[in-house]
C-alpha cells in the first residue's frame, strides 16, 4: 500500500474545472493551477486527487510520493514519465527540440492502454535526453 507524503490545496482555473488523476502545472498566480497547455510542459505541480468541475474552486493536488495517473497509452514499469499534452494524461518520456524532459516521476505500475490508471513514483525532475 502506498504512504503519501503531501497533498497541497491549489485553485483551479481552467473554465470546465479538471477531473482525478491528471498532471496539472502552475496557474497565472500563485495559489492557481491549471492543465498542462501541450506535451512536456514544464512547472508541474503534481497530480489531481480528486476531480472538481466548477473552475476557482480548490482541489487536492499530490506533490510527492505516490499517485494514480492516467496513461496516454502504453508505459512500462520503471518508465520515467512526463506530460503526454494538454489532457493531464502522462506518457513515456518524449522530449522537446532542446532535448529537454519535464520529468513527473517513475511508474511502479504498467499502463496497456489509454486510459488506464497506473501509480506514478513522483520525482519532478528536468533531464537532458538526446533527441537524435
Amino acid at each position: 500500500m502506498p504512504h503519501y507524503i503531501l497533498d497541497k490545496a491549489y485553485k483551479i482555473t481552467d473554465s470546465g474545472g479538471v477531473g482525478a488523476s491528471l498532471v496539472v502545472v502552475q496557474g497565472t498566480n500563485a495559489g492557481e493551477c491549471t492543465l498542462p497547455g501541450a506535451e512536456n510542459a514544464g512547472a508541474i505541480l503534481g497530480v489531481t486527487v480528486h476531480g472538481q468541475p466548477l473552475q476557482n474552486q480548490n482541489v487536492s493536488v499530490r506533490k510527492a510520493g505516490v499517485a494514480g495517473v492516467v496513461a496516454a497509452g502504453a508505459i512500462s514499469v520503471g518508465d520515467p514519465v512526463n506530460i503526454a499534452g494538454a489532457s493531464g494524461k502522462v506518457q513515456t518520456i518524449t522530449v522537446d527540440a532542446s532535448g529537454k524532459a519535464n520529468c513527473l516521476g517513475f511508474a511502479e505500475t504498467a499502463a496497456s492502454a489509454d486510459g488506464d490508471i497506473i501509480e506514478v513514483f513522483i520525482s519532478l525532475h528536468e533531464r537532458n535526453v538526446a533527441t537524435s
